[in-house]
């Protein structure tokens, strides 16, 4: 091998090296995002889905829907395999309380929706964080898939 052809080699070797070797980028400090004001939007809009979720033999699925004002009007609709049955919790706690404690309310259904689908549709008495409850109606089958849709008004 003459010097040349080592030379070239090392030119070779080197320069992919150079090129891809770059000086880490400095980040900026992260940008907090804009607080929304009380008169404006606190939620996403369209049409809001759920994944798949699915139930085995036993057992219920809970969803945390998160906290909504008094006066919500307040939908939960399904697509299902099999016949489930729902239930909404909205759980007001603390200082927001009558009793500084806690206070609670629920809405269930079975079949409101058609062709053995629950639908839930309710106005919130009170302000409060809202879990969705979702079972089966019967033992007889082992396992079902479902969708849910939630739809919140704000008064």
């Amino acid at each position: 091998m003459t010097l040349k052809q080592i030379g070239l080699i090392a030119l070779f070797a080197a320069v992919p090296a150079g090129v891809l070797a770059q000086a880490p980028q400095s980040k900026g400090p992260k940008q907090n995002a804009p607080s929304a004001g009380s008169n404006e939007p606190q939620a996403i809009s369209g049409l809001a889905s759920s994944g798949r979720n699915c139930i085995g033999p036993s057992g219920a699925n809970t969803h945390s829907i998160g906290w909504v004002p008094s006066n919500s009007r307040v939908t939960v609709t399904f697509s299902s395999d099999f016949d489930p049955v729902a239930a909404v919790t909205n759980t007001q706690m603390g200082s927001d309380a009558p009793d500084r404690v806690a206070r609670a309310s629920y809405y269930a259904d079975d079949d409101g929706g058609g062709n053995l689908e629950p639908e839930l549709r309710f106005t919130t008495s009170f302000s409060g964080t809202l879990v969705l409850h979702v079972s089966k109606f019967s033992a007889e089958r082992n396992a079902g898939c479902y969708f849910y849709k939630v739809e919140i008004i704000t008064g």
